[in-house]
């Protein structure tokens, strides 16, 4: 069976009959299984399954839409998605690694992404072996003969930092190392990786590329001979996107470049405004010329993002009652959508790390990250300032 062009909702109109709408937006297939006019159509799917449909889980036209519109974003051959952000990387690191294998693991992570490489994939076998964010391009240079993945993220959570990723591509591929690199925080309109040389991306779709909070997944995304383990690993693993998810994520990519553009030029008015305050240690935004990598953010991402952490003087009692005396912005965790969040980071995405964690990646337990939406600036600004006066 060759399904309806994407776009197209096919209708049953009748005993073996079909209709074909032309819409404007992609449907919704909510069908799990699809229909075979005749076993030697069944037979053909084995052989080439590309525009035929067997099983919801294999493959969904809704799903695929979303895949191809991720794909051009990133400038990939393809895209896989999946039903979170935490699903695309376990399938992107089991389609890399096997038992025996070591993993590069940057000590600069988001903290679920460090405890699947220590509590899951080294239970079966993968050596894990952290490397430093400072010199990662020569960490992976010095690394062991059997490491076939380094995992990374641009711009960092929650410290923005930007690693220097055609350097990292470059020492990866030199080295025979699979690069796979976290861009949620950049979105594709910040970086576009794989054309620097990097081997897959993998995104939160929930984040930047949906947009709007009501939407959970993840991506990845990067050459074909690549994808193909990727998705041998959802088929089996079953961690696909639900097609009424994709179709959020499909009207979300819609205005992201308008949303992302809007928040970088904010982020940066509210960084700007933070720093040099009496109460805030510091500011880490990239495009800050006061971030230990502003040339190189610069010079690799579009804009700084819609992401910035700052450091309230006294510690977690003091950036709690900061926290505590918000208004505008909402405290909650995630990021990326058209309302502003505020998260404490050593209480959610980093619960879990050592204080020579904290300190290695140069997180404070007065640590305050801040997710700007599409808010007024100056309201954002006054928002913040109240509270940190208040408090």
């Amino acid at each position: 069976m060759t399904g309806p062009k994407l776009g197209t909702l096919a209708v049953h109109a009748g005993e073996g009959e079909t209709l074909a709408v032309p819409s404007t937006t992609t449907p919704v297939y909510q069908a799990t299984t699809y229909r075979f006019d005749t076993a030697a159509d069944a037979a053909a799917y084995l052989e080439a399954p590309e525009g035929r449909w067997l099983y919801s889980r294999l493959e969904n036209p809704t799903v695929i839409a979303a895949e191809r519109k991720i794909a051009a974003l990133e400038g990939a051959e393809g895209a896989a998605c999946f039903a979170s952000g935490m699903a695309a990387m376990t399938a992107a690191l089991q389609a890399s690694l096997r038992a025996g294998d070591a993993l590069l693991l940057c000590d600069t992570l988001y903290g679920q992404t460090t405890r699947l490489a220590r509590d899951v994939l080294e239970r079966f076998g993968v050596e894990i072996r952290p490397v430093p964010f400072e010199g990662l391009a020569a960490a992976v240079a010095a690394a062991p003969t059997n490491a076939r993945a380094l995992v990374f993220e641009t711009p960092t959570n929650p410290t923005l930092r930007v690693a220097d990723i055609p350097a990292v591509a470059a020492a990866c591929r030199a080295r025979s190392i699979r690069s796979v690199l976290d861009a949620t925080f950049a979105s594709p309109i910040n970086l576009r990786a794989l054309p620097m040389g990097v081997d897959l991306v993998v995104h939160s779709t929930t984040k930047f590329l949906n947009g709007h909070s009501d939407h959970l997944g993840g991506a990845v995304a990067g050459a074909r001979s690549l994808l193909d383990g990727v998705l041998a690993m959802r088929r089996t693993t079953g961690g696909n996107m639900d097609a009424a998810a994709a179709y959020d994520l499909l009207r979300g990519m819609k205005t992201l470049e308008v949303r992302v553009l809007r928040q970088n030029d904010t982020a940066l008015r509210v960084a700007q405004a933070l720093e040099g305050h009496p109460r805030v240690e510091q500011v880490m935004y990239p495009f800050l010329a006061s971030h230990a990598d502003h040339a190189l953010a610069r010079r690799l991402l579009r804009g700084g993002g819609g992401v910035l952490s700052f450091t309230v003087r006294g510690g977690y009692e003091a950036v709690a009652r900061v926290h505590d005396a918000l208004g505008l912005v909402a405290r909650a965790s995630s990021l990326g959508g058209v309302e502003s969040l505020a998260s404490i980071p050593v209480i959610s995405s980093h619960r879990n790390a050592t204080d020579a964690e904290l300190r290695a990646q140069g997180i404070g337990r007065g640590t305050l990250r801040v997710s700007v939406g599409l808010e007024d600036p100056e309201d954002l600004v006054e928002d913040l300032l109240q509270a940190l006066e208040r408090a």
